[in-house]
């Protein structure tokens, strides 16, 4: 059976951790209702913990963060210089939010804090170029956003996989070794409500009001569930 290996980025909000425990444990959540074979491993990247095999796992996967990828926290160097090294030994790595954005930016391109200003509640992306693996032929997916930060420039070798006049990368893919969303798959409403509820003023009442609106509308987090499990399914060639 495969196992997907956490790399846990942040530690959630104290009130949130009875009901959530972490981003890694809502994955499992998610991944585990339409796989039930699938294994997963945890690793707390902040408080220094990395794969130091990365036989360990079949494929990784890099949460979400409050933390930017421009920050000095001192564990983002160490997992950036992993994540080179993970990819040039062809680990298979996935990116979610944050860790769609540091896979982005330690593999050559560039994640900054967007001018655009902040993306909540449920967004809808185009679809650009599905890779050749992934069984689907959507035009579109809509997912739950919650994000300043953005990536503006794609790493070598990148392709666009989705985006939107907001979030122009919101999804990108090397071949079939690395995969990113901007979007949360792993949230659910109440989640997204519970969460951005304390960021009112810096997100805004207006914009923060329109997104809590529409944040029980109907997302794809279960198609986007399965394209992750057929991305780490993928046999090695």
């Amino acid at each position: 059976m495969p196992v997907l290996g956490l790399l846990e980025t942040d530690v959630l909000y104290p009130d949130l951790l009875e009901d959530y425990r972490s981003y890694g444990h809502m994955f499992r959540t998610l991944l585990s209702g339409l796989d039930s074979h699938l294994e997963f491993r945890h690793y707390e990247v902040q408080q220094g913990e990395l794969p130091q095999d990365l036989s360990e796992c079949d494929a990784y996967l890099v949460t979400g963060s409050k933390t930017g990828v421009y920050d000095d926290a001192g564990w983002i160097a160490p997992l950036s210089d992993w994540i080179r090294q993970a990819f040039r030994e062809d680990a298979r790595l996935l990116g979610i939010c944050f860790g769609h954005q540091i896979l982005a930016h330690a593999l050559g391109g560039h994640a900054e804090k967007s001018d655009k200003g902040w993306g909540v509640g449920n967004h809808m992306t185009r679809v650009e170029h599905l890779p050749v693996w992934l069984n689907d032929d959507c035009s579109h997916f809509q997912l739950i956003y919650s994000h300043q930060d953005q990536v503006q420039q794609l790493p070598p070798g990148a392709r666009r996989l989705a985006g939107s006049e907001f979030c122009e990368n919101a999804s990108w893919f090397i071949n079939d070794q690395v995969l990113t969303f901007q979007g949360h798959p792993e949230f659910t409403p109440e989640y997204f409500r519970r969460l951005l509820e304390r960021r009112r003023e810096c997100v805004g009442s207006d914009l923060l009001d329109a997104a809590m609106e529409a944040i029980s509308q109907t997302n794809d987090s279960e198609r986007i569930g399965r394209w992750l499990l057929e991305f780490i399914h993928l046999p090695r060639t």
